[in-house]
């Protein structure tokens, strides 16, 4: 069991069981790999080499075992190629994971989002009723001071006085018996201003309160936003990050491969050419 670095979870390396197929191996050419950069064929053959059991190989021509040195060379690149595919396969996953966190990010985001415009939609339909009832004391004050401006005339006989005052002294000498259902209309007039008074309060503490509260609903919907732009903006440089480390290990890989299969090529040149001298 190795710990890796990085934070990715400790694994175990495989065992070699596969024999290597030298004739195929034979017909490939590194040189036009490396031109090409032919990654299907690496991809084709990875496994091939990763798993391979090199133990035992021989040389073709002269059945002699293979190099120690070179044996060894070849054993660190079968580890080192299995890690980077358990990195591959380490990154890909984190990469989903994230990837996921994100959608549950933006479906939270467009939850929040329905409740801010389902509560903007209540909070106009209040500045609505706000402005209506507003119109309708504007309404009713404007028809009180208008009464108050004009000539107050008797409902019992034809006289007509400048002010409400000289009304209610004409009704008790004159028309006693309708002071008491005067001072009744009176009452009703003074508890309909007191009751317009408290709606005009009431309303001003409404609209405070609205205000206050849209505000906060704002403030959050910007506070929000601003997280997931910041989560957002630190996932994609992560991405980008992992991206080009991941890229930068796979090219150190097939620079080393590229140069050991050379290597190996090489050497196979040399003995055949030993063998044939």
């Amino acid at each position: 069991m190795l710990a890796s670095p990085g934070g990715i979870p400790t694994f175990k390396f495989q065992s070699r069981r596969d024999t290597i197929d030298w004739r195929r191996f034979s017909a490939i050419d590194v040189e036009r790999v490396a031109r090409e950069l032919d990654l299907a064929t690496l991809q084709e053959n990875i496994n091939s080499i990763t798993f391979c059991n090199l133990d035992a190989e021989k040389c073709p021509y002269c059945q002699q075992p293979v190099d120690p040195v070179l044996l060894k060379v070849l054993k660190m690149a079968q580890l080192t190629i299995e890690y980077l595919l358990h990195s591959q396969e380490y990154l890909s996953m984190s990469l989903a994971l994230q990837e996921e966190q994100q959608q549950a990010t933006l479906v939270d985001l467009k939850h929040v989002k329905r409740d801010l415009d389902k509560q903007a939609e209540e909070l106009k339909h209040v500045k609505e009723e706000s402005r209506r009832r507003k119109k309708m004391i504007s309404t009713q004050q404007f028809i009180l001071q208008a009464g108050a401006n004009n000539y107050h005339k008797c409902q019992l006989c034809d006289k007509s006085f400048m002010n409400y005052s000289y009304l209610q002294a004409h009704m008790r000498r004159r028309h006693s018996e309708t002071t008491e259902a005067e001072m009744e209309k009176k009452k009703q007039v003074e508890q309909m201003e007191n009751e317009i008074e408290t709606l005009k309060i009431k309303l001003k503490e409404t609209h405070a309160q609205l205000e206050a509260e849209s505000q906060r609903r704002t403030q959050e919907a910007e506070n929000i936003h601003q997280r997931e732009e910041e989560g957002r903006k630190k996932f994609e440089s992560w991405k980008e990050e992992e991206r080009r480390k991941f890229q930068k290990e796979m090219e150190d890989l097939r620079q080393m491969f590229f140069m050991e299969l050379k290597d190996i090529s090489n050497k196979n040149s040399n003995l055949e050419q030993v063998i044939l001298l």
